[in-house]
């Protein structure tokens, strides 16, 4: 099976409920996460002066996004979360020094491109760089994994009120969110290191459909 270019996923929040996981208080506690699990291997996040978050509309604090979530909030959802994962080894052929840039263009292009898409505005939102270490195999030494979380509001404005946002595998909406990833971190590749890239996979990344609404 050829190996993805670049994993997406999404996840919410709910605005009710209690216990681990669930409601404002697990919201609160992933935001905390974001902010703060890269002290360890980040030497930039343990100066109290650096801004983790890359702000959006969201904010640059989790206590600011928190309150951003609960006043955009839609009566099912508090809080979106999405995953922007390029493969390791298709990052490790970006320079170095432009790969922190690279994946905050494409977490931008991803997201605004995706609502897009959906016919709807581009949402506030605000994300994290994370980066952690892959295990290494028989086949693949250990990699840099860069990727980012994304947290976006509930709702999405529109020109008369706020639309609630939801988004249904049984609607299309996660092959889109792929497609449309593949698409801008293939064209970004292509544009920063050259066509080389695509003999490590099999078959060539196609357009995102579009006409799923």
């Amino acid at each position: 099976m050829t190996k993805p270019v670049i994993i997406v996923n999404f996840a919410y929040k709910s605005p009710t409920g209690q216990g681990y996981g669930k409601g404002p208080g697990a919201l609160r506690t992933m935001l905390r996460y974001f902010q703060y699990r890269d002290r360890r291997n980040n030497w930039l996040a343990k100066n109290r002066g650096y801004i983790r978050w890359i702000d959006r509309g969201m904010g640059k604090h989790h206590r600011e996004i928190f309150r951003q979530c609960e006043t955009l909030k839609s009566d099912h959802v508090m809080a979106w979360m999405f995953v922007v994962s390029p493969a390791p080894d298709l990052m490790t052929l970006v320079p170095e020094r432009q790969r922190r840039a690279f994946i905050g263009e494409l977490t931008e292009r991803v997201v605004e491109d995706y609502y897009t898409a959906r016919g709807l505005d581009h949402p506030e939102y605000s994300y994290t760089i994370h980066t952690a270490k892959t295990k290494p195999t028989d086949d693949e030494p250990s990699r840099e994994h860069l990727h980012t979380h994304v947290v976006l509001p509930g709702t999405v404005s529109s020109m008369a009120e706020r639309l609630p946002v939801y988004n249904n595998t049984s609607k299309g909406h996660d092959k889109l969110f792929r497609e449309i990833a593949a698409h801008h971190f293939s064209m970004m590749l292509d544009q920063t290191i050259g066509l080389e890239w695509r003999r490590l996979r099999d078959t060539p990344e196609h357009a995102p459909d579009r006409s799923i609404s």
